[in-house]
Parts: C-alpha cells; sequence; structure tokens
C-alpha cells in the first residue's frame, strides 16, 4: 500500500517479480520500493509482469490502470492488485 502497510499479496507479488529478476539473472533482495526497472527488469518483462499478476490474482487489470508507476516496485504492484481486486 502506499503508507508501506504489508498485505497478504504482497509475498505472492514479491515471488513473481523475483521470478523474473531471477531470469535476468539479477539475485539480492529487492526492496518493496526498489524501482524494478533500475534491478534490471525490460519493458517486455514488465508486459510479462503483468500478465503474471493477472493470471496469479485472477483479476484483469483495467487500461486506465496499465500505467508505469503501477508496476515501478513490489509495492506499487501490491497497491494496484488491492485496488483492482477491492473495486
Amino acid at each position: 500500500m502506499a503508507d508501506g502497510t504489508m498485505t497478504a499479496t504482497r509475498p505472492q507479488v514479491a515471488e513473481i517479480v523475483k521470478g523474473l529478476l531471477a531470469k535476468r539473472a539479477v539475485t539480492g533482495a529487492v526492496e518493496v520500493t526498489h524501482n524494478l526497472q533500475d534491478s534490471g527488469l525490460t519493458s517486455l518483462d514488465m508486459v510479462n509482469l503483468m500478465l503474471a499478476i493477472e493470471a496469479e490474482f485472477d483479476i484483469e487489470i483495467p487500461g486506465s490502470m496499465m500505467k508505469p508507476e503501477n508496476f515501478r516496485s513490489i509495492q506499487a504492484i501490491d497497491a494496484l492488485v488491492t485496488a483492482v481486486t477491492l473495486s
């Protein structure tokens, strides 16, 4: 969430991100607020991340919410998932 509160979905989001980073041979801890592109994810990885998030949580992210800032960090993705599941 925007205030840094841990949600039930954050561990799943973090695992998906770690899996994508591992495919890029990026290892080590990624802070929940760290910019994922700075961590090594490409724009294509970000598309794959979006698709993986939709599949993992069985959601469809509305086009209006498909913005780079919503996929910038684990925290941002977690907030996005929460927003989509609550709407």
